[in-house]
């Protein structure tokens, strides 16, 4: 084989062990994004709408005026399409329900205020519920991280293997061409 043949071998294999270093870390990198994308998405809408009808209850006497009471009928409703939680929906059912008890011009303002402690109580469970969810998909993403990494040691340590064989091993195959080819 001739010397550039070998040089062009060798310089293709490094150029193939770059290139699939590269494309296992971006593969890695864009994973890891992704979920971290997941976790801030899904349960922070979640926990901004939980936070605005909380406000409107702590901030307003019952009966809630007109205008509190389409705010917080905004903010349920976008609640209502971020289900993503297992347990999530059942409270925002029984949020909803008292939410109509506490807007109901025919109830009473005692049921009216029974119906505010439960609603508090709801918005609690859903907050807990997606912060537990946060806390959670953390921890996932953090475990997802470690084996990115593990794997971008693995790839390191193999591409590192390749090159080194490839360093100590290019000059021997050179110096024997140029044997090869000044023996008559």
């Amino acid at each position: 084989m001739k010397v550039k043949t070998k040089l062009w071998l060798a310089f293709a294999l490094l150029f193939l062990v770059v290139l699939s270093f590269g494309g296992v870390s971006l593969y890695i990198m864009n994973r890891i994004a992704s979920s971290s994308k997941s976790i801030i998405k899904d349960n922070y809408e979640s926990l901004s709408y939980l936070r605005v009808m909380r406000k409107i209850l702590d901030d307003n006497a019952l009966p809630l005026s007109k205008i509190s009471a389409n705010q917080f009928s905004v903010e349920l409703e976008k609640e209502r399409n971020n289900i993503t939680e297992e347990g999530e929906r059942e409270a925002v059912l029984a949020l909803s329900q008292a939410y109509k008890t506490i807007i109901d011009p025919v109830t009473n303002i005692a049921a009216k205020h029974e119906a505010l402690n439960k609603a508090r109580l709801q918005i609690r469970v859903i907050e807990e519920l997606n912060m537990n969810a946060v806390v959670r998909k953390n921890t996932l993403a953090q475990e997802g991280v470690q084996k990115a990494a593990n794997y971008l040691v693995l790839a390191a340590s193999i591409c590192f293997l390749l090159l080194f064989s490839l360093v100590v091993n290019l000059p021997e195959l050179i110096a024997k061409s140029q044997e090869n080819l000044r023996e008559p």
